[in-house]
């Protein structure tokens, strides 16, 4: 008995049907991956524009700088960059606590980021108007401290003219 009179004369049939199942569960795996990435882009997108990363125009007058503790962090591989922002923030009479590489050891891939808890929004939004177009990030912290996490596209604080005063 040979091998086709045994399996019969449809065994390439089968073959060519399991060729075909195999594809296209290859494809659509191919199209879900593709949209779930897609969809990643658009989330990141919508949460970033969501954040409020745009300067408020209105005075933060509830606070000066002399009462805002802030912690400078370095999210770049350039040295000593949270030095250098950290001396122009207490040149402006900000009180820096540390100064150190990013503890949270994130991706930034903007200017930087502002951490702060629910009792530091004011603080926050002092901090803000010094360093210009910042991600703001909420977090759970209860201590009165803002940490400004300097990104790769940070370049300078704002000019101190142009910071709008009480």
């Amino acid at each position: 008995m040979s091998d086709g009179e045994y399996y019969g004369a449809g065994s390439g049939a089968r073959a060519r049907r399991q060729r075909a199942i195999i594809t296209v569960v290859v494809v659509l795996l191919l199209l879900f991956f593709s949209f779930w990435y897609a969809m990643s882009y658009i989330r990141a997108a919508e949460s970033g524009s969501a954040s409020g990363t745009t300067t408020d125009n209105r005075p933060a007058c509830t606070t000066s700088p002399q009462q805002v503790e802030v912690n400078v962090y370095n999210a770049t591989d350039r040295d000593g960059l949270a030095a250098r922002v950290a001396a122009q923030l207490k040149s402006r009479g900000f009180t820096v606590k540390t100064i150190a590489n990013d503890p949270k050891k994130r991706t930034i891939t903007g200017r930087g980021e502002l951490r702060y808890g629910s009792n530091s929004m004011a603080d926050a939004q002092l901090v803000l108007r010094h360093t210009g177009d910042f991600q703001r990030i909420k977090d759970t912290r209860q201590r009165r401290t803002v940490d400004v996490v300097v990104g790769p596209q940070f370049r300078q604080l704002v000019d101190e003219s142009r910071v709008a005063a009480c």
